[in-house]
């Protein structure tokens, strides 16, 4: 049961979270985020310089804010968080003392700084569940074994050494009834590090979690119902869909519907484990499960995402096409800038690559270092959005990818880069952004009407 940042961030909210968990008589893990604007007041916090008073007040407003978490009369599970927390700030205060006197914050510190928000919001949860009557105990992704490569600020699993540290701990606890709380977002490497694994990274965390001991099935705790047919704040008549495979979600969830960590899939697909999203404003609403499943509706496509900031970048070479290594070349040094491509298509005079908006300055720099060896010259093309249409049987079936360009073009939108094939249930392409909306209402009333 994986509850995030928002499931965890007013006693309301918290109150809820510990019913849903009080209520299932199976044998449970939770895991969970950092509270509601935790992670952010920190990555803000540690992105410029800071003087000692700065510290304590920052150090001193999030203690507060967790000791207020808590259950509010005395006892053993209040008094017991009260010494973890204290020791966690400790902890915390060194090290950001640490990064003002060095004036130098590394990734590998950064990381360590930013898992300081699940290790606290495990305390909170562990005891407010302890107050509920149920055994719990916090246990943090480090120290249990979630080991993951070194690629700190968006690390993967090793799927084969997390099973083997942390199953047996967590098997442990839940024999003996004990529910453990575990910190999602972060892992540690095999030479001892402390790294993230992106943002919204937790459902990750609760899919390798499930991976490691077969808990079957993986249940997504949100404050929305699940994954719909397009973004309701564009699309007035979207709805709920019931059911996904992983291949489906996936490409959703990577292409901007933010309902699940798109690497989430993985884990629970290779052991065939179901992904529930559950509302926890509504516990007895089904949510959208994902699974095995290959479901392809009549009309095919099941929803409509989008990316709202991506830029084109082009990079421009006579007889490229021909050329061994182009674009393995221009994806290195994009790569070695750490800039995200989301899609990439090649002609022979081109190369075009997705990138997102905010990446701009960074891979401009980037290419301008190997134009004249890699590339005759480039340009970027800023204010694009990207439509994403997902269903099973989509690469399969005659005249889908048609009505969907053919109802855009009925809205006067010009589509800029497409891209089909290298998924069996997805095509992607890209339009103004000012076109965004229209484009994706179109799509939604060309196969499901206007349903308001």
């Amino acid at each position: 049961m994986k509850f995030g940042g928002t499931c965890l961030g007013s006693e309301d909210m918290l109150d809820r979270m510990t019913k849903v968990v009080k209520a299932e008589k199976e044998r449970k893990i939770v895991v969970v985020s950092a509270s509601a604007g935790v992670t952010n007041s920190m990555k803000d916090f540690v992105a410029k310089p800071r003087h000692e008073k700065e510290i304590d007040d920052f150090l001193l407003a999030l203690k507060g804010k967790h000791v207020d978490m808590l259950p509010k009369k005395d006892g053993h599970s209040r008094k017991e968080a009260l010494e973890l927390i204290e020791t966690k700030i400790t902890k915390l205060e060194r090290l950001l003392y640490g990064v003002t006197y060095t004036e130098e914050l590394t990734p590998r510190t950064n990381d360590l700084i930013l898992s300081f928000g699940e290790r606290l919001s495990a305390i909170v949860v562990s005891s407010l569940l302890k107050h509920e009557g149920l055994e719990a105990v916090s246990m943090e992704a480090d120290a249990l074994g979630m080991v993951t490569n070194d690629q700190h600020g968006n690390a993967v699993a090793i799927l084969d050494e997390c099973e083997k540290n942390m199953a047996p701990p967590l098997e442990s606890a839940l024999k003996k009834d004990i529910v453990p709380v575990v910190t999602g977002f972060f892992g540690i490497t095999k030479s001892g590090h402390v790294t993230t694994v992106g943002r919204s990274g937790t459902d990750y965390t609760a899919a390798v979690v499930a991976y490691t001991t077969r808990a079957n099935p993986i249940e997504i705790w949100k404050e929305v119902d699940g994954f719909m047919s397009a973004d309701p704040k564009l699309v007035k008549g979207a709805f709920l869909l019931d059911r996904l495979s992983y291949e489906e979600a996936a490409e959703l969830a990577y292409f901007g519907a933010q309902v699940l960590h798109p690497r989430a899939v993985q884990p629970a697909r290779l052991k065939g484990i179901d992904i529930v999203i559950k509302n926890l404003y509504k516990p007895s609403s089904p949510g959208t499960i994902i699974g095995s499943h290959r479901l392809a509706r009549d009309d095919i496509i099941k929803s409509v995402s989008y990316l709202p900031n991506v830029a084109t970048l082009k990079v421009y070479d006579t007889g490229a096409g021909y050329k061994s290594g182009f674009l393995a070349d221009i994806t290195a040094c994009l790569h070695k800038a750490n800039i995200n491509i989301f899609s990439a298509t090649t002609s022979q005079t081109c190369a075009a690559l997705l990138i997102d908006e905010a990446d701009i300055p960074n891979a401009k720099k980037a290419v301008k270092a190997i134009i004249g060896t890699v590339g005759e010259n480039f340009e970027v093309k800023s204010g694009m959005a990207l439509i994403c249409t997902v269903g099973e049987g989509f690469g399969m079936t005659k005249g889908i990818a048609a009505r969907v360009f053919n109802a855009v073009a009925a809205k006067d939108v010009n589509v800029d880069l497409i891209s089909a094939g290298a998924s069996m249930v997805a095509y992607h392409f890209t339009v103004d952004r000012k076109d965004l909306k229209n484009a994706v209402v179109a799509i939604h009333d060309e196969f499901w009407g206007k349903r308001i």
